[in-house]
């Protein structure tokens, strides 16, 4: 399923009139709002498939407005910056956010990043719908973006570890590199398996007892070991 609709939170009035302007053009519904947390009031009720957030507003933290958005929202969210410094990509990718702009960008590269993200985004079929078993304690709800371990109950992702763990396990099995899992989670501009190191950390840490079915492979990047099937 495609998104059209589209809020943007920058505090640059001409910035958000000319990527409104260019992303209207290819058919998306714009909305702006030029305060952060104006722009967190709108997300639960204008209901956007993606939302485009500054990290330089002047009334709340950037990455911390991202976190907040994601307390209320499961669609897509790119952050914009004028910075390049790689801890504050980090922080805004660790709060949430899908994908990383740094300014200055063109419009069509912007628009590009936006239908990569879109890609990710996609609801899964019907057919795809149904939970999965995935380890021997495990089950992963597509249709929800689950996963619930007998024991404990569901197990709380981010969108990205989300991802991560569903790439895993669609090819349970099989070795995924670390350049692979970047290209299908990261998106483009992304080359450095530190950051999929950072979520396979994570994700880790999270599944407790059931880690086992997530494997490393030194150096080259990670297999999922359960076995998988449908939940009858």
């Amino acid at each position: 399923m495609s998104a059209n609709r589209i809020l943007i939170i920058d505090d640059d009035p001409a910035l958000a009139r000319v990527l409104a302007i260019g992303l209207q053009a290819s058919g998306y519904e714009v909305r702006t709002a030029l305060r952060g947390l104006d722009g967190l009031v709108r997300v639960p009720s204008e209901l956007p498939d993606l939302v485009v957030v500054d990290l330089g507003l002047p009334d709340v933290d950037g990455v911390e407005l991202v976190a907040r958005i994601r307390e209320v929202f499961r669609g897509g969210v790119c952050v914009l910056s004028a910075t390049h410094d790689e801890r504050t990509k980090v922080a805004a990718l660790d709060a949430g956010a899908d994908d990383y702009v740094t300014k200055p960008f063109g419009i069509r590269e912007f628009q590009a990043r936006l239908r990569a993200l879109e890609r990710r985004i996609e609801l899964p079929s019907p057919d795809a719908a149904r939970r999965r078993r995935v380890s021997e304690r495990l089950t992963l709800d597509l249709a929800g973006r689950l996963l619930l371990d007998d024991e404990v109950g569901e197990i709380v992702l981010s969108r990205r570890e989300f991802d991560f763990v569903r790439f895993l396990i669609g090819h349970a099995g099989q070795v995924v590199t670390h350049q692979m899992v970047l290209a299908a989670v990261f998106g483009p501009g992304y080359d450095d398996p530190h950051y999929v190191r950072v979520i396979a950390s994570r994700v880790r840490r999270k599944l407790g007892p059931a880690a086992g079915a997530l494997r490393s492979m030194p150096r080259v990047g990670y297999a999922w070991v359960g076995t998988t099937g449908p939940v009858e």
